[in-house]
């Protein structure tokens, strides 16, 4: 269990590293590629428009900040509840996750942003999946 509760520990810190870059470089990747899909797929331009880039660096500054904090939270149930094995701590980095993968997947979709699923939430998905399939037994 111990190193499922350190990888853990290390994803979070991971993501909250990613979340801080986010709200201070104002993009989800420093090479632009998430930027470029984004414009094609929602303005169908190679770049987007410099008002929705203006708005696009602003809101990343709260939500990276968001996403920093709740894994800084998820860390903390990582190293004292998940590894003291209660329950509770198991369903409620399970079932955050999920809800966060089911409603950005489906709006994803909704807004034909399919670029966002295969960039962010495949990667997330394969990243944590092993924690919940390889740590459920110790949380029956």
């Amino acid at each position: 269990m111990s190193k499922w509760t350190l990888y853990l520990k290390a994803i979070s810190l991971f993501f909250a590293v990613q979340g801080l870059m986010w709200a201070f470089i104002g993009s989800f990747d420093p090479v632009g590629i998430y930027d470029s899909l984004m414009a094609q797929a929602l303005f169908h331009q190679p770049e987007l428009p410099a008002q929705a880039t203006k708005v696009f660096r602003f809101i990343l500054a709260p939500f990276g900040a968001t996403t920093a904090g709740y894994f800084v939270l998820q860390y903390f149930i990582a190293a004292n509840a998940f590894a003291k094995q209660e329950k509770w701590a198991y369903n409620a980095i399970l079932y955050a996750f999920f809800l966060w993968f089911i409603t950005d997947t489906t709006l994803s979709f909704y807004h034909q942003a399919y670029f966002n699923i295969w960039m962010a939430n495949i990667p997330a998905l394969l990243l944590t999946a092993p924690v919940f399939l390889g740590t459920r037994k110790y949380f029956q």
